[in-house]
């Protein structure tokens, strides 16, 4: 900034002193701009998820805490044992992701429903591939998971989305991913190798190499 003022004014500690905090007060307020822009998009949005989410009638929000995605990511205590409380919130990256994937599946919802809008929106939560198949004699419609394991973490909420978006008279059948005997056999572990990976039984089943 002193290079639009005249030069006697750099020796002046008074305005150096003043020109400095007006160009700490500037470089806040661009960052400030920057970061209220930046929540106008759903994948850069921090604090402003409340607000999208307000928007498309998710009642989660800014109530969800640490807590809940403690719960809802199911790990064990050995997992987060000798963390400190901000290396504990930090071991949450998917909390912020599964806001905005609920998010964008809510936006996606929106309009008439058929078996391409939700695959969309089942695959914007589970992050992967799901196969979606409509047996309309049967009035049914399968959701299978094809890309993740198990039981997504975040079950309840796709289920609560794909209800609010299929016509009432159609039963919603999930189907989860396991590791199948093949693929067991195809590892040819022996029974020391297996015993050495120390699997949980439920570790096991949905392990994926």
């Amino acid at each position: 900034m002193f290079d639009y003022m005249p030069k006697y004014y750099e020796e002046l500690r008074e305005s150096e002193a003043i020109i400095e905090a007006e160009a700490n007060a500037y470089l806040r307020l661009m960052l400030d701009i920057d970061d209220v822009f930046a929540q106008m998009f759903i994948d850069k949005a921090s604090w402003g998820l409340a607000r999208w989410e307000s928007l498309v009638g998710i009642k989660v929000g800014s109530e969800y805490s640490v807590w809940d995605a403690l719960e809802d990511s199911r790990k064990n205590f050995s997992e987060i044992d000798g963390l400190s409380w901000d290396s504990f919130e930090d071991s949450f990256p998917n909390f912020s992701d599964e806001r905005k994937s609920s998010i964008k599946s809510r936006i996606r919802g929106f309009g008439s429903v058929n078996t391409a809008l939700l695959k969309s929106v089942c695959e914007s939560y589970v992050g992967g591939e799901v196969e979606v198949t409509e047996t309309p004699l049967q009035y049914k419609v399968k959701i299978k998971f094809i890309d993740s394991r198990g039981i997504p973490s975040n079950i309840n909420d796709l289920k609560a989305a794909v209800a609010e978006i299929m016509p009432a008279h159609l039963v919603v059948e999930y189907t989860y991913n396991y590791l199948s005997w093949n693929e067991y056999d195809a590892f040819t572990w022996t029974w020391d190798e297996l015993d050495a990976m120390q699997f949980t039984h439920d570790q096991l089943e949905v392990y994926k190499p």
